[in-house]
């Protein structure tokens, strides 16, 4: 085996790809053995010698775990017409916490809510519910502590954006041909062979500016749902790191 190149240092990028590759390489050679894996410390305790902040391995940890759920794409709006995230982390996060809470994700958010409690349930529910403008969002955020857990749920559903987008494009380019198409399609009655093929060409090009607009609106909401979703995941890792330091844990036996 070659060794390598005496007095070499390397950068962030080759030290992980080197740590990756070494690990491969053991998983390889020890077919037969179970990988037991590293624990979150461990991965921080190599991170740190490797010169990378550990807080950016616990953000990576916590968006490893927090995977936006986006359903089923619909066929006619291209992209899910909702997101959801869950989460659930060891010990129970107090109700006293639960100001600081909503501060965060206000802040995250960028927009003021309406907060309330079932038990020991927290809901928070952006002000946006209800309003016929694309730009707002209808988000809302279940904070449960129970038995020795608490579980962290986030949705946003997307239909005012669907139909913000849709409904504007669509309807906004149909009233547009909609005037010319009909004065064609007036002038054609009665009328000559040319009249009527002038009528039925007024026809399809309203058709094709349909379809053009349609398009549009598919591109435009798919790209406005993938911002979304990476807000949202903003959002998660943001609750999962403060819940998961003031949460009381139960000592195991």
């Amino acid at each position: 085996m070659t060794e390598p190149l005496p007095g070499r240092r390397y950068n962030d990028k080759e030290v992980a790809r080197i740590i990756k590759q070494a690990s491969e390489l053991q998983q390889s050679d020890a077919p037969g053995e179970s990988a037991s894996g590293l624990s979150l410390a461990e991965l921080e305790q190599i991170a740190r010698e490797a010169g990378i902040d550990p807080a950016m391995v616990r953000r990576a940890a916590v968006d490893l775990d927090a995977q936006v759920s986006v359903g089923r794409p619909s066929r006619f709006l291209g992209a899910p017409s909702s997101l959801a995230l869950d989460r659930t982390i060891d010990g129970e996060i107090s109700p006293d916490e639960y100001e600081v809470i909503i501060r965060e994700i206000q802040r995250a958010h960028g927009e003021m809510g309406t907060a309330s409690t079932l038990g020991r349930t927290l809901q928070w529910t952006s002000h946006s519910v209800g309003r016929r403008n694309a730009s707002n969002r209808t988000v809302q955020v279940i904070v449960a502590p129970r038995h020795g857990r608490t579980a962290i749920h986030v949705e946003e559903r997307l239909a005012p954006l669907a139909s913000g987008i849709f409904g504007g494009l669509l309807v906004g380019v149909g009233a547009w041909i909609t005037l010319p198409v009909a004065m064609a399609a007036a002038s054609a009655i009665g009328a000559s062979g040319g009249a009527m093929s002038s009528a039925a060409g007024a026809v399809g090009a309203g058709a094709g500016f349909l379809a053009g607009a349609y398009l549009l609106a598919r591109s435009l909401y798919g790209r406005i749902v993938s911002k979304r979703g990476v807000k949202l995941q903003a959002l998660m890792s943001r609750l999962v790191e403060y819940v998961a330091a003031n949460a009381v844990r139960t000592p195991k036996d």
